[in-house]
């Protein structure tokens, strides 16, 4: 995902050649794949063509990609000798380190990647998606292939989405209050413009998601950070503290801490909404993954005051790829869209957007989710039991019980930049949390985040073994 700064020395074609270049030799763009068109990649970014045009042309230059005629910008392989000194570059540039500081391990494939965005190879339900496909296109009559579709969405698929917000959400709305969007950070662009720079602050979770940041930085609005690690008298003190009219949170499973949000600080911040005419973002990412316990309802459904803009995301659960999120908003706010984006269609076709509304009323969807929930229910007892036996006393688990991943603290002070590099030396890639804090020097600086979400369940216990081997057992 790329994030771009408007208020950057940097120029944006750099920025966005900078993390497409890093996307490559981490595999996020395996060799052979294709790059996003120019039009596609301009429209999601918010920019020129021609800056994404000199940023791919430098990707070829720089021999990441090769321009094909027809074809677009293809990845090359860069395993060679070749994309070790690229790699070795990007790292220098990226880390401001010298050269024999180098950790060389980032250079090797991880065989055990704890990564936490992705989902598994082969969760997608492909034959399923087929078949709905197969039986769309094969309707004498497309109506939709020969006209533009609704400027909120697709209805059907907006009225499955209502449907399943009431039964697991316990959001009492219509079909005319769901507008699907192409994903979270499109969907927040557009909804900074709904709103002032020069009057509205927003207020964000700290440490948070670095993507929404990005997005309001971007947009020029002021940030007030609100600390979720010190208790909840030091986020509500904060949060009245500040001047902000928008407040972007996580309540379900908060990112990237996992914590739920507890009773006193809902009721607290619906409450300073209401008193300060102001807006409450709530993005419900992760709602679906709950280990233990009872899920906390979301904000939107425990709201008396039309306060809360509602996000919604099949990306969990079904795939990220498909870029197909959603969003509720107050009264008033969506009289505002109504007149601001009449004409602006989602970035999702409609042909993916049927199949989905299909996929969602033939009962398919509830047999997906309950298989995948069982499965990360079962990686997350694997992960947990494994860092018990494998590490002991030498970790803390700051883990809530639901999400995807769970942050690991080594308790002897070391850096998360040593932990990291030490486990990509035993073939272990895990992750950093620094970019999702504003301030050096903060509480979770000897934290790494785990994930589970993309690695198969058998290679859990190896892959916290070896992680185990790298920091303790190996240990210089």
């Amino acid at each position: 995902m790329i994030h771009l700064n408007q208020r950057s020395s940097t120029p944006l074609y750099e920025q966005i050649y900078t993390q497409l270049s890093r996307d490559i030799l981490l595999g996020v763009y395996p060799p052979a794949s294709k790059l996003p068109s120019i039009r596609e990649l301009a429209e999601e970014l918010r920019c020129s063509r021609n800056t994404v045009d000199a940023a791919y042309r430098l990707l070829a230059q720089e021999g990441f990609t090769a321009s094909k005629p027809g074809s677009g910008f293809i990845v090359e392989d860069m395993s060679g000798e070749t994309a070790v000194a690229a790699r070795a570059a990007t790292w220098r540039e990226e880390q401001q380190v010298s050269e024999p500081t180098l950790p060389s391990i980032d250079l090797a494939p991880a065989r055990y990647d704890f990564t936490y965005g992705n989902l598994e190879p082969g969760t997608f339900p492909a034959a399923a998606w087929r078949s709905i496909l197969n039986d769309i296109l094969l309707e004498p009559d497309l109506v939709q292939a020969s006209s533009y579709d609704d400027d909120k969405g697709e209805w059907a698929l907006r009225c499955e989405i209502a449907r399943r917000a009431q039964a697991s959400r316990d959001i009492h709305c219509s079909a005319e209050n769901i507008i699907v969007q192409g994903g979270t950070q499109p969907t927040l662009q557009r909804l900074c413009l709904l709103f002032d720079t020069a009057t509205d602050a927003v207020a964000m979770e700290e440490p948070g998601y670095d993507g929404a940041r990005s997005v309001f930085e971007g947009n020029g609005f002021p940030i007030r950070l609100i600390p979720v690690t010190q208790g909840a008298d030091a986020m509500m003190a904060a949060l009245h503290a500040s001047d902000a009219k928008l407040l972007y949170v996580t309540p379900a499973n908060q990112f990237p801490t996992g914590g739920t949000m507890s009773p006193e600080v809902r009721e607290g911040i619906l409450t300073w909404a209401k008193d300060t005419d102001a807006y409450i973002i709530e993005d419900d990412y992760c709602h679906e993954f709950c280990y233990r316990g009872e899920r906390q309802p979301a904000l939107f459904a425990q709201d008396n005051a039309d306060r809360v803009i509602y996000l919604g995301t099949f990306s969990k659960a079904l795939s990220p790829a498909l870029r197909i999120s959603y969003m509720i908003l107050p009264k008033v706010l969506r009289h505002q869209w109504d007149e601001k984006f009449s004409n602006a269609y989602p970035a999702v076709s409609w042909l993916m957007q049927e199949a989905l509304a299909r996929y969602l009323a033939s009962g398919q969807w509830d047999r997906h989710l309950r298989r995948l929930q069982a499965r990360s229910r079962r990686k997350h007892t694997v992960l947990m039991d494994t860092i018990k036996r494998t590490m002991e006393d030498k970790v803390r688990v700051l883990e809530h019980g639901c999400g995807l991943h769970v942050l690991l603290e080594v308790l002897d002070g070391r850096s998360q930049g040593e932990l990291i590099a030490l486990a990509r030396e035993e073939g272990v890639r895990v992750y950093g949390t620094d970019r999702y804090w504003t301030t050096d020097g903060h509480a979770l600086g000897s934290c790494v985040l785990v994930g589970f979400s993309a690695i198969p369940e058998q290679d859990i216990e190896p892959g916290i073994e070896a992680l185990a081997r790298a920091w303790f057992t190996n240990r210089r």
